[in-house]
């Protein structure tokens, strides 16, 4: 049995893949799109060592529905979405997730996350909100392409509903 390679090794490892993923899916739009979008504001995000009193894990599967209810109604996480990776099952997941100010990752769906890899978008808190009004409360923001042709076609409709400042548990990626 070969030994575990070090944390930073496989996180590497992780990102990479989940960033090839990326890569690969915009080779195939032939517009701006999710995984352009994703190319582009994508980021990596890794999970906080604790989880938050307050957060109730939702079922499995749901995770954007999971994520969507703090997102609106707390102040110190925004709503994310893209894709995450855990080192067991190493295949690119579409995932949503929320992120707290320092940017570290509060997984509301998955319930071991410490050597997660995340890589994806935050949102702004009023853009998540209008976009569920609008939407008639169902969620999901990249994974809609009816919402995503309607708000994020362009880079810069993208970069107003974006959260720009959080601090970066690593580098910023693309």
């Amino acid at each position: 049995m070969h030994p575990h390679p070090n944390k930073n090794t496989l996180e590497a490892a992780l990102l990479d893949e989940l960033i090839g993923h990326v890569e690969f899916l915009k080779s195939t739009e032939s517009s701006f799109g999710q995984a352009t979008a994703l190319s582009r504001y994508g980021r990596k995000f890794l999970p906080r060592p604790n989880r938050p009193h307050w957060l109730l894990l939702g079922p499995k599967r749901a995770c954007f529905s999971n994520a969507t209810p703090y997102a609106i109604t707390r102040n110190d996480v925004f709503y994310a979405e893209g894709y995450a990776m855990e080192p067991e099952i190493p295949i690119p997941i579409q995932h949503a997730w929320l992120v707290d100010h320092s940017g570290a990752v509060i997984d509301a769906t998955w319930d071991d996350t410490k050597e997660h890899v995340y890589f994806g978008i935050a949102f702004k808190q009023s853009f998540v909100s209008q976009v569920l009004t609008e939407n008639g409360n169902e969620p999901g923001i990249l994974v809609n392409m009816h919402l995503l042709r309607r708000h994020l076609r362009t880079p810069e409709a993208v970069e107003d509903a974006i959260v720009r400042g959080l601090a970066n548990p690593g580098m910023d990626c693309l």
